[in-house]
């Protein structure tokens, strides 16, 4: 077998990668992107002239298209938060789909600020519009790609079909704010309240009581378990003794143990305020 020289593996992205440094690299920038919306509110010109209560009401577009942009950005990134728990491997398509993903995003402090600039402009309102349609649909692209190339722990099909469902609704959206921005370009941004209203009609349709396969496991795993103290008195009496301290039964608090020390190598004694508290001759 032809064993891959350093180039080939560095430059190869077949294999599955940890999918966690793309979700640290997408949550950094989609912070970075949210905060500088605010950049976007601006003064106007003739403050001087204006009482605050009149600039306030100059700057209500503005306003608004941040707090719109804002709280979709951040609707975008808890959807992307609930997908990648169940994402196990990233590849190079889904890295690809990312950065496109956050190069859309990075363009929606300056859309939304020129649409909150020139609200009444269909021409300039409706970019911000098409900024929001590509992203949804990159959303869209990226939720269908990680469950058809499996890439996560197996989807359940209700499961699929409602966050697919939920998918559309950003992209559908944007595209009656499309068509309406030629009609009324200043009330067209006020359609994404519809996004609202749609997510609150498929609250009944939400999948209820799916189990996916890796917490099946998961619970399997912890129900195996099986340690017997009865050999050492003073044990079971000390594990009796912590677990009622903590709240929680002695197969519970076994589990910490072993976890704890699956993580550490040793388990924790002695100082108040640790995992539990067990002499030195019972380690």
């Amino acid at each position: 077998m032809k064993t891959p020289d350093a180039y080939q593996i560095l430059t190869s992205f077949n294999a599955g990668q940890n999918p966690h440094r793309l979700e640290a690299f997408f949550d950094a920038v989609y912070a970075i992107a949210m905060t500088i919306l605010v950049l976007g509110l601006t003064l106007p010109g003739d403050v001087k002239n204006l009482s605050p209560s009149q600039t306030l009401e100059v700057m209500i577009p503005q306003l608004f298209h941040f707090a719109l942009a804002f709280f979709i950005l951040a609707s975008f990134w808890s959807v992307h938060h609930r997908i990648f728990v169940l994402v196990t491997k990233a590849d190079s398509a889904l890295i690809r789909i990312n950065i496109g993903i956050l190069f859309i995003t990075c363009l929606l402090p300056f859309t939304s600020t020129l649409a909150g600039d020139n609200h009444t402009e269909p021409f300039v309102v409706v970019f911000f519009h098409i900024n929001l349609l590509i992203l949804g649909l990159l959303f869209l692209l990226q939720w269908e790609y990680i469950v058809k190339s499996g890439l996560s722990v197996p989807i359940p099909k209700p499961l699929y079909n409602y966050i697919s469902l939920k998918s559309l609704v950003v992209p559908f959206v944007s595209a009656v704010a499309i068509i309406v921005v030629f009609f009324n370009p200043s009330l067209s941004s006020a359609c994404y309240i519809l996004i609202i209203v749609i997510k609150l009609i498929l609250i009944p349709f939400k999948p209820k009581e799916i189990t996916l396969d890796y917490c099946k496991e998961k619970e399997a795993e912890e129900i195996s378990v099986s340690v017997s103290l009865n050999s050492d008195a003073d044990l079971h009496a000390l594990i009796s003794d912590v677990s009622h301290e903590m709240g929680i039964s002695r197969d519970e608090l076994v589990l910490k143990i072993l976890k704890r020390w699956k993580q550490e190598m040793r388990v924790n004694i002695g100082d108040e305020g640790k995992l539990c508290q067990i002499g030195e001759d019972h380690t």
